[in-house]
């Protein structure tokens, strides 16, 4: 057998190359391989993209931007045949098992950065395997560029940075209001501005931390040092310059919001607090241009390195082994799409999961409970920017006074309905009280027994839940019929934590909260995942269920769940008549499979 190398790259008639169709042909061919095998990322990562443009949009351009790299250095990346390493063919097997271990494995590796890593892997498996370890002295770049800033980094990972960029986003829009002769003053991650006699407020969501900005102009960073700097110490400090540079760009951009909030609210939220957004990256991206600079110019090359090199023409060439290693790549990734496919049948793993609309509409919960009433004018909206850090536009929070005791303090209740999300952390008083200005009184929030008596509720005879049955509570409606709703299976445990009012030092504030996910409770954000997302359930949805009451008097955390509970006892059945009845969901779901 011949060992000389295949060149799969006729010569122009000036000197270039143009593939042949059966290179072209290969190439869309593991390319669509590999859009198959791993269609549930792809498809859920270009979703995100679209739907949330103004923080994933970037990742469209990503690719392209990885393809211009190689375009950079095509004369040294083909100057040479490639010859395929078949160490490539490991790190392919290592990253579809990643994957499906993650998509049909255990609930906690449920990720989708974990299943992106897992395809990424594959990539570099792929890229490696036919291009050889020569080669890869130029490729490893751009694939790592497209791995890494080419996919959404979930809530779940953001966080661990996003509430401290929230907290310097505030701080920094305060003083730097107050330096150019704002009255200005901060509560949290809240400032209120004192214009023309009014008071006018400006919340600092999780949407302004500027995480997503962060994560742009990294990426921005990143190829800016890649492709313009020549030197190793000159690009790490371009990348870690422009931490520092979107930090600064965005309190410009709070403080640019908060002045014209003073003309009109409506300015700090919508498609108006979006553009801002947008604007600032453009006197963001000279300023980056002005550090590149100055970093560049801080060393005087010896010679003239800018001078044009003759370019030798490009030639695409693969060593003789490459067909075995087409054949031995497609056969391979077409019997791991397969086995991924009748695994997930066999275990029945939905991949997607469908959203569940409400049986009734939220609102729709009656303003008089018991002893509790409410009215419209005690409902609480939120604006638009408010509704984009809540994460759905399915909510409500009303006060309720308690008509036969005056004494005993309001509660507010607030349902936040969420159905079709992957990988959302719900937002929960533990941080968003301390973000508005309140202090935490105990290191974790408690969770604490509802005292709440479920013999009350008849026993569903026909139907349990994992190992347990369903209570059934009756809703009256007056003259109407009444409603026989199920209640959630597990545990009654209330999340509950104490803050002080560092204005109002005299006032107790509690918050407690838990959550019904897919038919299930739990007081625990982190176990939504583990009730909502299960792998054998189609369909996912999950409602925080949050109570806080202010008192002016002295109380326990043990009175407020006391509290707590006679008020939810009453509350929780109407609760459940508004939200799915999961026996329904999966009986409707079984005979569509029948």
């Amino acid at each position: 057998m011949s060992t000389s190398p295949t060149s799969t790259a006729p010569r122009m008639p000036d000197g270039s190359s143009r593939p042949k169709p059966i290179l072209i042909g290969s190439f869309l061919a593991i390319l669509a391989i590999f859009v198959w095998l791993f269609w549930a990322f792809l498809q859920r990562q270009f979703e995100w993209a679209i739907q949330e443009q103004a923080d994933w949009g970037h990742t469209l351009v990503i690719p392209f931007i990885s393809a211009w790299f190689v375009y950079l250095n095509r004369s040294k990346i083909f100057a040479e045949p490639f010859k395929p390493a078949w160490t490539g063919l490991l790190l392919i097997l290592m990253g579809m098992a990643i994957y499906s271990v993650s998509a049909l494995g255990p609930m906690m590796l449920k990720h989708h950065n974990i299943m992106g890593f897992g395809a990424g892997l594959t990539l570099i498996g792929l890229v490696l395997y036919f291009c050889g370890w020569r080669a890869m002295r130029w490729l490893w770049f751009p694939t790592l560029y497209l791995i890494v800033f080419g996919q959404t980094i979930s809530d779940r990972f953001l966080e661990i940075v996003t509430y401290q960029l929230q907290d310097i986003a505030a701080a920094g829009a305060y003083y730097g209001l107050a330096l150019i002769g704002y009255d200005v003053e901060r509560s949290g991650n809240t400032l209120q501005i004192f214009h023309m006699g009014e008071l006018v407020p400006v919340n600092i969501a999780e949407a302004c931390s500027g995480m997503r900005m962060l994560v742009a102009f990294l990426a921005l960073g990143v190829a800016m040092a890649y492709s313009g700097m020549s030197h190793l110490w000159q690009r790490v400090l371009l990348v870690i310059l422009a931490v520092p540079t979107a930090v600064f760009v965005n309190i410009l951009r709070v403080m640019t919001l908060g002045i014209l909030s003073t003309r009109d609210s409506g300015f700090a939220a919508g498609d108006f607090h979006t553009m801002v957004g947008l604007l600032w990256l453009i006197p963001a991206f000279f300023v980056y241009l002005g550090i590149m600079w100055i970093l560049k110019n801080l060393v005087l090359e010896d010679g003239d390195e800018s001078e044009p090199q003759s370019e030798q023409p490009v030639e695409i060439q693969f060593d003789h082994r490459t067909r075995l290693a087409f054949t031995i790549s497609v056969v391979v990734l077409i019997a791991a799409g397969i086995s991924f496919q009748y695994a997930a049948v066999e275990l029945d793993v939905h991949l997607r999961k469908d959203p569940v609309p409400p049986r009734h509409a939220i609102d729709s919960i009656p303003y008089m409970v018991g002893p509790w009433s409410s009215a419209r004018s005690q409902e609480v909206r939120m604006d638009e920017a408010g509704v984009e850090q809540l994460g759905t536009d399915l909510y409500l929070t009303r006060r309720y006074v308690n008509e036969q005791d005056p004494d005993v303090p309001a509660m507010q209740l607030h349902l936040a309905y969420y159905t079709g999300h992957l990988d959302t952390i719900p937002h929960v008083p533990d941080r968003c009280l301390v973000a508005g200005g309140l202090t935490q009184e105990q290191a974790e929030p408690l969770n604490l027994d509802l005292g709440i008596e479920m013999d009350q509720w008849e026993i569903d005879p026909d139907h349990t839940l994992d190992g347990q049955s369903y209570r059934l509570a009756k809703v009256d409606r007056g003259s109407e019929e009444s409603e026989l709703v199920r209640l959630p299976v597990g545990s009654m445990q209330l999340r509950t934590t104490e803050f002080g009012d560092p204005e109002q030092p005299q006032l107790q504030v509690f918050a407690g909260y838990f959550f019904i996910a897919n038919g299930r409770v739990t007081p625990q954000p982190s176990g939504v995942k583990m009730l909502a997302f299960k792998a054998q359930d189609k369909k996912a949805y999950f409602c925080k269920v949050q109570i806080t009451a202010v008192s002016a008097k002295e109380m326990s955390l043990d009175e407020f769940v006391e509290l707590a509970s006679g008020f939810l006892e009453l509350m929780i059945p109407e609760i459940m008549r508004v939200l799915p009845d999961w026996v329904e969901i999966t009986s409707q779901l079984e005979s569509e499979s029948a």
